[in-house]
């Protein structure tokens, strides 16, 4: 890991499922920081009963956690806590209403965007199990609908660090 990745008070990590967005966290967890994840909350909330909910009902779950993410990092941060958010950020609307909080403050984020290949990231996928929150199945065509979908880091998003992943 390099110095500059927990020099920054926050972390917000970026990526398609599959990308190593949570080994990345993992990683600063040991250097300190306090890792919020949307994937741990809605596990601690419905486990495995996750795949049985609609897409829909999954949709809300998922905005609802986001949500309580970012009012924990308000307390954590202002606590002096060391922070890593573990999420997707997959849109660029998304990466830019975090960085309007944070020019509000004196803390500046830095995102990580963790990304491997298409066919790497199909052979990560295909050995979940679902077993917990850092294993949650996405199926091939969830993962394609993502890939799609996903708005990858612009040059003028200046405040991230990209990682590719093997």
């Amino acid at each position: 890991m390099k110095k500059f990745d927990i020099q920054n008070q926050v972390v917000i990590m970026c990526g398609i499922s599959g990308a190593g967005k949570t080994q990345y966290a993992l990683r600063l967890v040991e250097e300190g920081f306090f890792r919020l994840s949307t994937d741990v909350m809605i596990w601690e909330k419905v486990g495995d009963k996750l795949f049985s909910l609609s897409k829909e009902e999954q949709k809300r779950l998922f905005a609802e956690c986001r949500e309580e993410v970012f009012k924990q990092l308000k307390s954590l941060l202002k606590s002096g806590t060391k922070v890593v958010v573990d999420a997707t950020h997959c849109k660029r609307m998304v990466r830019d209403e975090i960085r309007k909080i944070y020019n509000e403050t004196d803390i500046k984020p830095v995102f990580v965007y963790c990304y491997a290949e298409k066919e790497e990231l199909l052979r990560r996928l295909s050995q979940r199990k679902g077993e917990g929150p850092d294993d949650l199945i996405v199926t091939e065509e969830e993962l394609l609908n993502y890939w799609l979908g996903f708005e990858r880091p612009q040059e003028d998003e200046s405040d991230i660090i990209f990682c590719k992943t093997d």
